[in-house]
């Protein structure tokens, strides 16, 4: 399938990435290699909490939210490492089914 577009960071930087769902179903937007709250975690999974942190879960058809991850030192470039390293970002309502549908994108983390 085809890749979701680049995001790109430096560490320091807060990534904010604004999510209108304009599908059929929903989808939401989890990151791996950057820091956020559980408001912006994009996780669908029992988890015993509800409203606001929820929210992040599952955008719906005609829905949006706004999602804002931390790219902090210790998620970014190690000594040794090239001067950006390549995460991935995925929608996890179905996190297999979302992948394997192309609703999975490069995260980029570039040192300062």
């Amino acid at each position: 399938g085809v890749l979701g577009p680049i995001v790109k960071g430096e560490v320091g930087d807060s990534i904010v990435i604004h999510l209108k769902n304009f599908a059929s179903r929903s989808y939401s937007l989890h990151p791996h290699g950057v820091r956020y709250t559980k408001e912006n975690e994009g996780a669908f999974y029992p988890d015993n909490t509800k409203d606001l942190q929820k929210r992040d879960d599952a955008v719906e058809p005609g829905g949006q939210y706004t999602y804002t991850w931390d790219v902090t030192e210790d998620q970014g470039p190690a000594e040794g490492d090239a001067d950006c390293i390549t995460r991935v970002y995925h929608s996890h309502i179905d996190a297999p089914r979302d992948v394997a549908s192309g609703l999975v994108g490069p995260l980029i983390i570039c040192r300062k």
